[in-house]
């Protein structure tokens, strides 16, 4: 990820917690409650998904996964 790609990701988060009124911190904390909720799912069309998602530990971040949504948003 690029640092460009990581400012975006980090604004988003941002933007997010402002609109709902919650800190960044929250909106951080929920989206990694959702991720390891995906994560942990037998489903393989989700083991699928999660298994592409680039990151640099065995968890992604939320900025990761953000980022890798708009990249697979913006292929198609």
């Amino acid at each position: 990820m690029t640092k460009k790609q990581q400012k975006a990701a980090e604004q988003a988060i941002r933007k997010i917690a402002k609109r709902d009124g919650v800190s960044i911190e929250y909106v951080r904390k929920q989206m990694q409650l959702a991720m390891l909720s995906g994560l942990c799912s037998s489903d393989p069309a989700h083991k699928a998904f999660w298994g592409n998602v680039p990151s640099r530990t065995e968890i992604p971040t939320p900025e990761e996964l953000i980022t890798h949504i708009a990249k697979k948003l913006t292929q198609k």
